[in-house]
């Protein structure tokens, strides 16, 4: 007789008690602030830990020719033939784009017998453009799901600068997407029950500076270091964070040394955490 009303008293009492947990109480331990002190703090997510597999996609305008020639591993190649041997042999098909300009490399052949010497990099935009009506996000999706892969991080923008989302903060018409890839592949991806994850270029540009790099040195002074692109990427990765709350925001090649200073980059990373904590 006693036990029925026991339990329903130790249920209410449970139930009572998380309903009065405000969010300020329940988060507690998750509420970041702008400062190295605070980010410094935050822990690798549990779900990441168990995380054995992950998918990570370069898709891009680099996917038209979809590109380069089999040099070798990137340590080994430079250690045994230096920076300027590795970016004339480029194995990295997303940066078509850097390997087709330099004289008498691998790409800058293939480039000129396949499509010919006046044939553009934005030239393959319109071919891209047209092959994404054909793409299904979903069976990408399930077949990432059906090899046992718990999360995918995307490229949203790469150092060509051509972003894979319908951004407010664009740089030149004509090197957007014609479809929301970051958006419907996200939407896809959690249905399958995966985190999602996003990767974009920051450091490298080559539509807002188009440094040509051929060793380590050209390679540094791709990273951009001005205010007016220290905003433009901080608008992007606000807006990234704000339309996809992504469980992983990756940056890459960023050493915004002088620009820094001048934005709320703390703030950016922030806000990602505690969006995060909310997912």
């Amino acid at each position: 007789m006693f036990r029925p009303l026991l339990l329903i008293l130790i249920i209410t009492t449970i139930i009572s008690i998380l309903l009065s947990l405000t969010p300020s109480t329940a988060f507690a331990q998750q509420i970041y602030e702008p400062t190295n002190e605070s980010l410094s703090k935050h822990e690798v997510p549990e779900w990441f830990k168990d995380a054995k597999l992950g998918i990570f996609i370069h898709w891009g305008v680099y996917s038209v020719p979809g590109w380069a020639p089999l040099t070798g591993e990137q340590n080994k190649v430079i250690a045994e033939r230096g920076w300027e041997y590795w970016f004339q042999h480029n194995p990295y098909a997303e940066w078509y784009y850097n390997s087709m300009k330099l004289e008498g490399s691998d790409t800058y052949k293939y480039h000129r017998a396949t499509y010919g010497e006046n044939f553009t990099y934005d030239d393959f935009i319109a071919t891209f453009n047209a092959a994404i009506t054909k793409w299904n996000p979903s069976q990408w999706a399930k077949l990432f799901s059906q090899v046992g892969a718990r999360y995918v991080v995307l490229t949203t923008k790469h150092h060509d600068g051509f972003l894979l989302w319908p951004s407010k903060t664009t740089n030149q018409s004509g090197r957007v997407a014609a479809r929301d890839i970051v958006g419907e592949l996200t939407q896809a991806v959690r249905k399958q029950d995966m985190r999602m994850g996003l990767y974009y270029s920051g450091g490298i540009d080559w539509s807002k500076q188009d440094t040509t790099v051929t060793d380590f040195n050209t390679l540094v002074a791709a990273i951009i270091q001005e205010k007016a692109y220290a905003e433009y990427a901080n608008g992007h990765w606000r807006e990234l964070i704000d339309r996809y709350q992504p469980s992983i925001l990756w940056n890459d090649l960023a050493n915004l040394l002088t620009a820094i200073s001048h934005l709320s980059c703390g703030m950016t990373l922030a806000i990602l955490l505690v969006k995060q904590t909310r997912l």
